[in-house]
């Protein structure tokens, strides 16, 4: 499908005009002053910018917590962002709730009602579109350190982020992929780059007035195994895409997949070319202010409390021996439902012990596993972003749509139909994830032959194929406490 779309900043006078249907979605929409916002988020204390305050962990050589959390009623999501601040997490969640991801904002008036009627929780996040700008901006200064991040969908990106950014908020996970690939069933991936070009724009309007809002960049969120190379490069469009609408910070996210070497290898290779195609485009000024490590979202969470303990706690360990900034952790009771703020305060305490213990230890990783890992992983990325640049002429974000398209990036078992899912992944002898099958992905004979060796090793070692069984099997392993799958 031919495309008009491109990666060019929006004209301004056109930008604002593109705001009016988006304000118009809700109420509270009334209550975005553009400039009004501006000044106040220039007026928040360092302790409140993300940008700021990761470039400050930075300089001291610290791993902050960002984990998940959001609950229907703002006198709680305050008390619930003061007590994160008090287990020493700097980078505060909003997590949405599901009714207002699908901008279905009647019912969730209704259900407030019923929530301060009866004092039950009946929502699974803070319905920010229905609370507005002046609401939400009490939880901004309900705490004295603690940058806001909100977690949001497709669909309510444009108006959750206007009252998101002038509430108080300095960062977002504007991704064009995450929700499209892992969340959407027909949304097309234009649809989400055009969406997310309009946030990129609203924070380059910010950065251009000097009010730096930063974007964790996700790249395509994988539903199943498979090597994180087509998740980083898309990563790296991201940037690209953040930097020319004008954006000026940018927080590189590494999604781990459970084996060291390989996860160290993609915290090491992913800020490094960043920074490379950020320049080699001109956008030497757009900053990367840090390392964002997380789990993988969609493997299973172990059910017993001690893997419950040990799944996010393994994340920190890697997160602090690959020298993150940030890492993001789930609680022991993630698996149950909705969180309590005893298991965050519990969940944090255990974390942070550990951060604070490994971060401060200087470890030599000259290891030939984990060398041998970045060299692969950065082949694979530099042959998925000259494809996207040679089909593209030049330009990311009709590259992405055609290699869509044509299979070139591709995904397994994405609900996704524009994703071909012809890609397959196993794990090698050792958990590393390997390609099985390639489909379209324009990689070269020799990466192919270093995955066919891998997995056959494997599959001599066990004596079976590494078949639909196989994988299954490997999905689960990592929540039972094993790198492999056992038949």
């Amino acid at each position: 499908m031919e495309t008009t779309l491109r990666n060019k900043r929006l004209d301004e006078k056109e930008f604002l005009k593109m705001r009016a249907p988006f304000l118009a979605q809700w109420k509270t929409g009334k209550e975005v002053d553009l400039d009004e916002a501006v000044e106040y988020q220039r007026k928040l204390p360092d302790s409140k910018n993300w940008h700021k305050l990761a470039l400050k962990l930075k300089a001291e050589g610290r791993t902050a917590i960002f984990p998940r959390a959001g609950t229907g009623l703002l006198e709680d999501q305050i008390s619930l962002s003061r007590q994160l601040e008090s287990s020493g997490v700097p980078f505060i969640p909003v997590t949405t709730d599901s009714y207002t991801r699908q901008l279905d904002f009647e019912k969730v008036d209704g259900i407030l009602e019923e929530m301060r009627t009866s004092g039950r929780n009946l929502l699974n996040g803070y319905p920010i579109i229905n609370y507005g700008v002046a609401e939400t901006r009490k939880i901004i200064e309900s705490v004295e350190v603690g940058a806001f991040n909100p977690r949001l969908s497709l669909k309510s990106y444009p108006l959750a982020t206007e009252i998101s950014f002038a509430a108080g908020m300095t960062a977002i996970a504007a991704s064009s992929f995450i929700s499209w690939a892992a969340y959407e069933k027909n949304a097309t991936l234009e649809q989400s780059l055009r969406t997310c070009q309009y946030v990129h724009r609203l924070i380059g309007y910010y950065a251009d007035r000097g009010a730096i809002i930063s974007t964790d960049n996700h790249g395509w969120i994988l539903t199943g195994m498979q090597p994180m190379t087509v998740n980083l490069a898309t990563t790296i469009v991201d940037a690209l895409m953040v930097a020319e609408q004008g954006g000026k910070s940018i927080t590189s996210v590494v999604h781990l997949m459970g084996n060291m070497a390989q996860d160290l290898a993609w915290m090491r290779v992913t800020p490094r070319l960043m920074r490379e195609y950020l320049d080699r485009f001109g956008y030497e000024d757009v900053g990367i202010c840090g390392v964002f490590a997380q789990h993988t979202p969609l493997f299973p969470m172990p059910q017993g409390m001690g893997g419950a303990f040990a799944f996010p706690n393994y994340t920190a360990v890697v997160a602090a021996l690959g020298k993150a900034e940030a890492v993001s952790v789930r609680t022991i009771d993630e698996a149950l439902g909705i969180p309590t703020e005893e298991s965050h305060a519990l969940s944090y305490e255990s974390t942070n012990w550990l951060l604070n213990v490994i971060r401060g230890q200087e470890i030599d990783f000259s290891i030939e596993g984990i060398d041998e890992e970045e060299a692969v992983a950065e082949a694979e990325i530099r042959a998925l972003l000259d494809k996207i640049l040679e089909v593209g002429d030049g330009d990311v974000i009709a590259g992405c749509i055609r290699c869509v398209e044509e299979g070139f990036l591709d995904s397994s078992f994405s609900p996704n139909r524009q994703v071909r899912d012809l890609v397959v992944g196993a794990k090698d002898i050792h958990g590393a994830i390997r390609w099985k099958e390639f489909g379209n992905l324009p990689f070269s004979e020799e990466i192919k032959k270093f995955h066919r060796a891998k997995v056959a090793e494997r599959e001599k070692a066990e004596g079976r194929k590494m078949d639909y069984d196989a994988l299954v099997q490997d999905f689960w392993a990592f929540s039972k406490g094993q790198l492999t799958g056992k038949p």
